[in-house]
C-alpha cells in the first residue's frame, strides 16, 4: 500500500488459503484507492472481495475469516507505510 497522507494512493490485495488457488482482488482494490485509510474503508474493500464467495458446508467460515484478515493486513500495512 503506498499512502499519500491518510489517502490510499496504490494498493494490491491477493487472498491464498481460502479457494481453490490464490486470487487477487481488483474489487477490493478499486474500493481503496483513493479513498482515507481508516477500517470502515477496510471493512467496505473486505466485503467487496468476499461478495462472490460461494462456500460449501465444510469452509463457509472462510468467508468471515478473509474478510478479517483483509482488514487486519490492511491495518497493519498503514502502520509501516
Amino acid at each position: 500500500m503506498k499512502l499519500s497522507g491518510n489517502r490510499i494512493e496504490h494498493v494490491r490485495v491477493a487472498l491464498g488459503g481460502v479457494g481453490t488457488k490464490p486470487w487477487r482482488s481488483l474489487e477490493a482494490e478499486h474500493a481503496l484507492e483513493g479513498r482515507t485509510a481508516e477500517a470502515a474503508t477496510f471493512r467496505r474493500a473486505a466485503e467487496e472481495a468476499l461478495k462472490e464467495a460461494r462456500p460449501s458446508s465444510e469452509n463457509g467460515f472462510k468467508v468471515e475469516l478473509a474478510k478479517r484478515c483483509i482488514v487486519r493486513a490492511l491495518t497493519m500495512s498503514t502502520k509501516t507505510a
